[in-house]
């Protein structure tokens, strides 16, 4: 009989909509304990995740983190380059880097998709000096982001809200951005640059972007005219963005983008200040996923 894994799962009980509060028992009932050896821990404080990872490294098979895609971030930054693998039970409010690894966002059907999960490896990010998995943008979706970590209630209405309240305030920015030393200049409301395909609840920025392929994707989004949003939303919900005339999607390994005056940056759905100036760099196969 083959060795359990041994897998640890760290619960953020902030996190998200609250669909961790019950995850024990859900795990208790649903994972295979014949394949399985587990151990559940809680954070207390903002960065625990990351050290709970860190000291798991060597110990464990696999660090499982439930919560949302901030969470996700801070565990997987512990586990670049070591053998211990990433696991995910999405329990935040989109659960974007979940669904673009086709992992179910109900807490119950995600422990039974680890019973026959496989180990395998995919890319992960940086800008300047901060690690991400999915995405980090800047401009407007940093608003979005911003205005959604200070908005009461979790979920797609506010969300949503976040979206519209700052599209109307938002003025598009000029920038400069150097993609594999080839520079062009854009007036954007937004640029991010993406790993994986979507933000959440199923919003494919960049529908064929790959967390495999060693290349960024750098969307570009002209402010459409207010008469145009929903068509543009649609387009985004059902993956067809890059067909979007407001859309241009180009692709590279080192990106260089200057001009983000404001400074906020939407870095796997939390929002933190960095330099008017972004390098962003892709590592790849430098992590271990269970999925």
């Amino acid at each position: 009989m083959s060795p359990k894994i041994k897998i640890l799962f760290i619960i953020n009980p902030i996190s998200g909509i609250g669909k961790q509060k019950r995850f024990e028992k859900i795990l208790d009932r649903h994972i295979d304990k014949e394949k399985f050896d587990y151990k559940v821990e809680y954070t207390q404080y903002p960065g625990h995740a990351t050290e709970i990872a860190a000291a798991a490294v060597g110990i464990y098979d696999v660090v499982t983190a439930v919560g949302g895609d901030g969470s996700i971030n801070e565990i997987a930054k512990a586990l670049v380059k070591t053998e211990t693998a990433l696991a995910i039970i999405p329990c935040g409010s989109g659960n974007g880097l979940a669904r673009a690894l086709r992992i179910p966002v109900q807490p119950w059907r995600a422990v039974k998709f680890l019973n026959s999960a496989e180990f395998k490896t995919i890319d992960t990010c940086q800008v300047n000096d901060k690690f991400f998995l999915s995405i980090a943008g800047a401009g407007y979706d940093s608003q979005v982001a911003r205005r959604y970590e200070f908005f009461p209630g979790r979920g797609f209405k506010t969300y949503f809200l976040a979206i519209i309240t700052s599209f109307r305030e938002y003025k598009p920015l000029e920038y400069e951005i150097n993609i594999d030393g080839v520079q062009i200049k854009r007036t954007a409301l937004l640029v991010t640059v993406c790993n994986s395909s979507q933000y959440g609840y199923g919003f494919r920025i960049s529908p064929h972007a790959s967390l495999t392929d060693g290349l960024l994707d750098v969307v570009i989004v002209k402010k459409p005219e207010p008469w145009r949003v929903p068509f543009v939303l649609l387009n985004i919900a059902l993956g067809r963005a890059h067909k979007s005339k407001c859309f241009e999607i180009l692709q590279g390994k080192h990106v260089e983008l200057f001009g983000n005056k404001k400074r906020w940056v939407n870095l796997d759905g939390e929002t933190v200040r960095l330099d008017q100036t972004l390098n962003f760099e892709v590592e790849k196969n430098s992590i271990v996923i269970f999925s």
